[in-house]
Order: structure tokens, then C-alpha cells, then sequence
């Protein structure tokens, strides 16, 4: 899904903004993956808006998607045409608002936008990892992201939130850090991969390793499998709109006359035009080991492993939890995420849901995040409400 949209507004919600950085690890003190492999050093990139209190306890994270950024808001540079993927929603006044929140915006474990990933140089040879990049997961992403926060002082998250695989963060953040954690957020998610959703991955990572410029994930150098990359993104895409969306943007308009003689590249309809134009612009911002990389880790994630399976970990769960689901998501359907919240208050935790009146498939938390701003401010406005009585409550 794509991590920066076309600015919206005259004005973006956080002017301009920069990356930060922070690295930890060492090889006498690495950071240990869940597989038992390990990373002698992890850099994680993040974006920050807003100002830590002297508490340090009003944070909100926000998580991004498979092939998103730490690039939440704001724009890099005042002419940049784009604007943070959440522009809309971040800001002073907003459903995220910087008056009252420090918001975070971490790049994931295994990416290529400023995080540790297979294109970062192997600290032991000063190479690129490429196929030397371990296995890594959701849960790993997280605990990549723990030391960021301590070493920023933060003692308690008042939220996470995030979609698709940001979701995914924030039921590993909810589990894996109970004590720390007041609520989460995930959007268009879920607390384990699918098997249909495990299907397309496996096709478009195969999409990726078919190509004769993959040359086992060690192309760096050259010019690396762009074609296969951009194969994957098509693929992907498809999973994130819906059968309507696709039916008003495209319909079957023809773009050449029939009969004509195809070629490789040949294109007819209007919709093989917008796949083929998603996979180029993919292929120039993403880096095809990380899409292999963090697929896979999206496909590994169970909130269960580890922990007795889902229902044990879902009791261990302290977190508020307010999970949205999108009328015509495709990947996480509505009646997928309302069983996820009945089986979380079976668990004993305090779970809402909300479901986005939308015809635009997965990606309508990009293509709609302003309907995420109601929903978003009031379970805010809850949260803080309930921290007010129960501090009163405990003062008395």
C-alpha cells in the first residue's frame, strides 16, 4: 500500500518534517530475533510530532503497512506535492492532535526506508545483507522499537494505532508489552494472517524470485528483479481495492482498438494501465528484498505463537482495544474483525468496534482517512476521560 499521498490541503497538519534515527545493538550484545538468528546492530528510522510531556506518558505510535514509511505527516520540503500517508488525520486540532500527543511514527524492521532491512550494509562486511538478512516478525518489529522508546523515556503508550500490517504491530505492542500499553487501534487487521491472504503473498514474493534479475536476493549492484517487483505490487493491489471500485474507476474502457497485435507489454484495458503504472512506481521507492522480507514476516504473524495460542494471548491483554473494520475490505472483512472483538471480550478485554462505510477496499484508510477522524477522537476522548475518573477515583 502506498505510504505518502497527494497533499489535500492548502497547508499540511505538521509543517515540515525530518527523519531521525536511533541504533542500538552490538556483536558482544546483538539483538536476538524470535527465530534465534540475530542482527549485531538495528537502526530504526521514525518522524516525531508533537512534544513528550514530563510524564512521558502521551505517546501514540503509529504503525505503518507493508510497503509504508515512518513518513505519518508533514512534508519534507514546503514545495514537496506529497504529504504524510495520514496527513488528514495528524496534527494540532485533529484525531492525533499534537497539542496534547507526542505522536511516533517508527519505519519498520526489514524495510528500506531508513530501518535495518536486506539493503542495509551487514555491519561484518559492509556489504548489503540481500540474502544474508534473516527471518524476521511482526513481534520482532516491535521489540526492534522498544529501545527506541526507553532511550526517548517513554513510560507509557497512551496508543498504537496502524492498518493492515500496522494493525498487526499493534496487537503484538498490546501482548507483548501489557504494562505499557493503554490501547490500540488496529485498523483493517487482524491478530494472525489468513490463509487467502498468506496465498497472495506467496504468489507475489514468486512473482519476485522468478526473475532472472533476482540472482537469490543478491542483486545489489545491478539492476535487481524490477520486473517481478512490479509483477507483486500489481498483485497486491488488487487484493487492496474491490470488485466495485475497480467496476467505477476502469469498467472494461478500452484504451486501443481491437483486433491489435500484443505484444509483452501490451496493454487494452484501462485497469492493466493502472496496474502496470502502480508496479513502476513501486519499483523506484521500494526494494524487492524487502518486499520478500516483511510479506513473509506479515505472513508469520501469530499473536498466539509463543503464548499458548490466540485465546491465552488475548487474556494477557491490559490494552482498550478499538478495532475498525472497512465495509468492502477484501483482505480483513467486517464479519473477520467483529469475531476477532467477540473473541477478545470473551478474553476479558474491553474491545470496540467500528466499521468505515467504504467502497474503497483495503486501501480506504488511505484513500478515506478522513472518516477515520471520528471514530479515532472519541475513543481518544474516552481514553482520557476514563484516566481522569479512575486517577480522581484513586486520589480519594
Amino acid at each position: 500500500m502506498a505510504d505518502e499521498m497527494p497533499a489535500l490541503d492548502a497547508e499540511c497538519s505538521v509543517g515540515i518534517v525530518s527523519r531521525q534515527y536511533h541504533t542500538f545493538g552490538s556483536s558482544e550484545k546483538p539483538f536476538v530475533l524470535e527465530s534465534g538468528q540475530t542482527l549485531d546492530q538495528v537502526t530504526t528510522c521514525y518522524e516525531m510530532y508533537g512534544t513528550l510531556n514530563e510524564a512521558r506518558d502521551n505517546v501514540i505510535l503509529i504503525e505503518h503497512g507493508l510497503t509504508g514509511s515512518s513518513h505519518a505527516a508533514g512534508r519534507f520540503k514546503r514545495d514537496s506535492p506529497y504529504a504524510g500517508y495520514w496527513d488528514r488525520i495528524i496534527g494540532s486540532g485533529r484525531a492525533l492532535d499534537t497539542d496534547r500527543y507526542c505522536v511516533i511514527a517508527p519505519n519498520a524492521l526489514g524495510g528500506c526506508r531508513g530501518s535495518t532491512g536486506p539493503s542495509s550494509p551487514n555491519p561484518s562486511t559492509g556489504r548489503p545483507y540481500g540474502s544474508g538478512f534473516p527471518t524476521i516478525t511482526i513481534r520482532d518489529m516491535v521489540r526492534a522499537q522498544r529501545p527506541l522508546l526507553a532511550d526517548l523515556g517513554v513510560r507509557r503508550i497512551r496508543l498504537v494505532i496502524g492498518a493492515s500490517m500496522g494493525g498487526m504491530q499493534a496487537f503484538e505492542w498490546a501482548a507483548t508489552y501489557p504494562h505499557m500499553v493503554d490501547a490500540i487501534c488496529p485498523v483493517g487487521s487482524s491478530p494472525r494472517q489468513t490463509a487467502q491472504a498468506v496465498a497472495f503473498n506467496h504468489c507475489m514474493r514468486r512473482a519476485i524470485m522468478s526473475d532472472p534479475n533476482w540472482q537469490g536476493g543478491d542483486y545489489y549492484g545491478g539492476d535487481g528483479p524490477r520486473t517481478g517487483l512490479a509483477v507483486a505490487r500489481m498483485i497486491g493491489h488488487i487484493t487492496y481495492l474491490c470488485d466495485g471500485i475497480m467496476e467505477d474507476r476502469f469498467g472494461l474502457r478500452e484504451l486501443r482498438p481491437f483486433p491489435e497485435p500484443e505484444g509483452p507489454n501490451y496493454v487494452r484495458f484501462d485497469v492493466e494501465e493502472y496496474l502496470d503504472d502502480e508496479g513502476r512506481k513501486l519499483v523506484h521507492r521500494f526494494d524487492a528484498n524487502s518486499y520478500v522480507c516483511v510479506s513473509r514476516a506479515i505472513d508469520l504473524h501469530d499473536m498466539g505463537r509463543g503464548r499458548g495460542g490466540l485465546v491465552a494471548a488475548m487474556a494477557q491483554i491490559r490494552a482498550r482495544c478499538l478495532l475498525i473494520a472497512i465495509r468492502s475490505d477484501f483482505l480483513f472483512p467486517p464479519e473477520a474483525v467483529r469475531k476477532t472483538v467477540n473473541d477478545l471480550r470473551e478474553a476479558g478485554v474491553r474491545a470496540a468496534y467500528w466499521e468505515m462505510d467504504s467502497a474503497y477496499g483495503h486501501d480506504a484508510f488511505l484513500e478515506e482517512q478522513a472518516k477515520l477522524e471520528a471514530p479515532v477522537r472519541a475513543f481518544l476522548d474516552d481514553l482520557a476521560l476514563s484516566a481522569q475518573l479512575e486517577h480522581g477515583a484513586a486520589s480519594r
